[in-house]
């Protein structure tokens, strides 16, 4: 699920992690990218928490580093992504807030893509990542400020989905039996849906054809849109889906409860 207040203690970790004197430390690091006649730009920070108790940090680190060389093709030659602990920071010069929301929607649909297909084994899927940006008419003032401003979360994705350390419930079991079903499909498996879409994926599916075919957009990349389903088999949907889009879709399997949930709110 993508509800704040559910949220908010492991985003406080995130920040804790990414101090001031991190902030500064990404600020020296940017300043060398900043052209000196630049009179304008704008800053995305993505933050990316990972569950350290289950993975080592070497795959973690070959994880982020996979992440940011995905994002890197996606932005022009005069932008920059930087790697500082677990913050990816894109310099992005001569763009103005417009811009901005623009490249955070596009990488938002990519990274949400690339997080659900990975096709190398190694990599490892964060628990949490937030995005959120900024932008600056007087860049050589203050970068500092940039960063701590472009920390604020604008989009996030959280996975809740704990080691059980009881018994395992009836919905646990169930759980476990579509992820079962999904691997025997050879196609993902989604137990909580992220929230709000981007924009521009509501121009793709409305949410009228949304309704009507109980199907949850995810992402596009590409001619291939990711689309959340309760049952990934049903030609029909499939088939409508592609006549109504003119895109190819891949299949994510998610929980019905889930799904529905995930519709009353698409507006």
């Amino acid at each position: 699920m993508c509800k704040k207040d559910t949220v908010l203690p492991a985003i406080a970790s995130m920040h804790a992690n990414t101090d001031a004197s991190m902030r500064q430390d990404i600020a020296t690091r940017l300043r060398a990218f900043v052209p000196a006649a630049i009179d304008q730009l704008a800053l995305l920070v993505i933050q990316l928490h990972f569950d350290s108790a289950y993975h080592i940090q070497t795959a973690i680190q070959d994880s982020l580093r996979y992440y940011r060389d995905q994002l890197s093709s996606l932005i022009r030659k005069t932008d920059t992504i930087l790697l500082t602990g677990t913050t990816l920071s894109v310099l992005l010069p001569g763009a103005n807030r417009q811009g901005a929301v623009l490249v955070q929607e596009r990488l938002w649909d990519a990274l949400l893509w690339q997080v659900h297909h990975a096709e190398e084994d190694h990599i490892v899927r964060p628990t949490l990542m937030t995005i959120g940006y900024s932008d600056s008419s007087t860049p050589h003032q203050d970068l500092t400020a940039c960063i701590a401003k472009a920390q604020e979360v604008r989009l996030l994705f959280e996975v809740r989905n704990p080691k059980p350390s009881h018994a395992p419930t009836q919905s646990e079991h169930k759980k476990e039996d579509l992820s079962q079903r999904a691997r025997q499909l050879g196609i993902p498996y989604l137990a909580n849906l992220p929230r709000p879409l981007p924009t521009r994926l509501l121009h793709i599916v409305r949410p009228a054809l949304a309704q009507e075919l109980h199907c949850y957009p995810l992402g596009k990349e590409r001619n291939t849109l990711t689309v959340a389903i309760s049952d990934p088999q049903d030609d029909q949907i499939l088939t409508r889906l592609r006549q109504e889009t003119g895109l190819c879709i891949f299949p994510i399997l998610v929980p019905s409860q889930e799904l529905q949930t995930a519709l009353e709110q698409f507006i």
